[in-house]
């Protein structure tokens, strides 16, 4: 009988050890499991990565000021009328008839070699998806790029007013950069941009003024009446029944249903670009708003522009705008082979941003002082002395006593 009870006592402390055991064992996997449950996916896309990545280092758009980081100041609108971002009503939009699926180009399977990738072309459309999309993640914004179809009976830089019109209706806004171009500072948001160039909440477009060429004829940077044209290098437009019924007249402008003249610039330099600037600019300049002209400095050429333009051979008593691509560089003419440069640096200031501000926010994860080392003075030593030098009586001396 005392055996069986012995047994008995012996088995359930058996069991409550070995649930005690398990409990501690398996606690933090109950945990785990429960997290799968309530959070289906653990890992984090490409673009949480990167938004979490660059989140400390986006400007505010708020902010009254910017400062690059060669410690020019850049002041901001006026007015602050886009205080938060905007996120996924703004959609950033590569449009192009070239597209990289060519060998070391973006879209072909095989892995890029960004050492080699081209400048030219379909390389460069490439460059262009990958420094729009990435500054796209970086602010919450929607990225496409639309592969486009050839314009029958016009040049293809045509596609843009017809593919902004079909997009537009589904956000807010719609921002379009040519494939020479790339975002000087991707921590500014468009939305500080915004402000500082004085788009409002009724504004339709907004683009450039272009750089203005002199040669010995005079300016070659004016459209028919005078006034200097504007670059659709970057094209941002702003959803509102107005901006749809421009971009209706836009794309049928060669039609000459509404403007007679317009069919010269199917194929006639620049294209789409000169007949907005002819006909769109001032049929639907409602207010000083609708349209909103942005500095040449801060969206057309980059640094050091106007010299580098002027150095070209057959350039002699000419003279060209000193645009500087303050915020959005647009490589033209001879500057495209600096499009995978200028992208790669802006990416590597974002990053060294960001690497800064982690190591200063936590200096003691990466950060290690090598303590002072404090010296111990020697104790005090008597002076050394020889043996024979110590005093000892003359041996040829006699002591007498007295």
């Amino acid at each position: 009988m005392l055996a069986a009870q012995r047994t008995y006592i012996v088995a359930i402390a058996t069991f409550i050890i070995v649930a005690t055991l398990s409990f501690y064992a398996f606690r933090d996997q109950s945990v785990f499991v429960v997290a799968r449950i309530t959070r289906p996916s653990s890992n984090p896309t490409l673009r949480d990565t990167v938004a979490s990545l660059f989140a400390s280092i986006k400007h505010d758009p708020s902010a009254t000021g910017y400062v690059d980081p060669s410690g020019t100041y850049y002041e901001g609108g006026s007015e602050t009328i886009w205080t938060k971002p905007l996120s996924k009503k703004v959609l950033i939009v590569d449009i192009d008839t070239r597209v990289p699926t060519g060998e070391n180009e973006l879209l072909n399977p095989e892995r890029l070699d960004w050492e080699n990738l081209k400048t030219e072309d379909a390389g460069l459309v490439s460059n262009s998806i990958m420094n729009h999309y990435l500054y796209a993640m970086v602010h919450g914004y929607d990225y496409k790029f639309y592969q486009a179809r050839d314009m029958k009976d016009h040049y293809n830089t045509w596609i843009l007013p017809h593919v902004l019109r079909e997009l537009i209706p589904k956000y807010q806004f719609v921002i379009v950069m040519d494939a020479d171009v790339t975002i000087a500072h991707p921590d500014v948001p468009f939305e500080w941009m915004f402000n500082r160039w004085g788009i409002k909440q009724h504004t339709s477009i907004a683009l450039p003024w272009d750089t203005e060429e002199i040669r010995d004829e005079g300016s070659i940077s004016l459209d028919s009446k005078g006034m200097r044209v504007l670059n659709t290098g970057l094209v941002v437009a702003q959803n509102s029944s107005t901006t749809l019924e421009l971009l209706d007249a836009w794309r049928d402008c060669t039609s000459e249903t509404r403007y007679k003249g317009c069919a010269r610039w199917r194929y006639e330099w620049s294209h789409e670009q000169r007949a907005f600037s002819e006909y769109i600019r001032y049929d639907f300049n409602k207010t000083p708003e609708t349209i909103v002209t942005i500095p040449c400095d801060d969206a057309v050429g980059w640094p050091g522009f106007r010299q580098d333009m002027l150095s070209r051979p057959g350039t002699a008593n000419k003279d060209i705008s000193d645009c500087n691509g303050n915020f959005v560089r647009h490589y033209t003419t001879m500057g495209k082979t600096r499009v995978k440069d200028a992208s790669a640096f802006s990416v590597m200031q974002m990053f060294s941003d960001a690497l800064q501000k982690s190591i200063l926010a936590n200096p003691s994860e990466v950060w290690y002082k090598e303590p002072e080392k404090k010296t111990k003075m020697p104790k005090e030593q008597p002076d050394e002395v020889r043996e024979d030098d110590q005093s000892k009586p003359d041996a040829d001396v006699v002591l007498i006593e007295r």
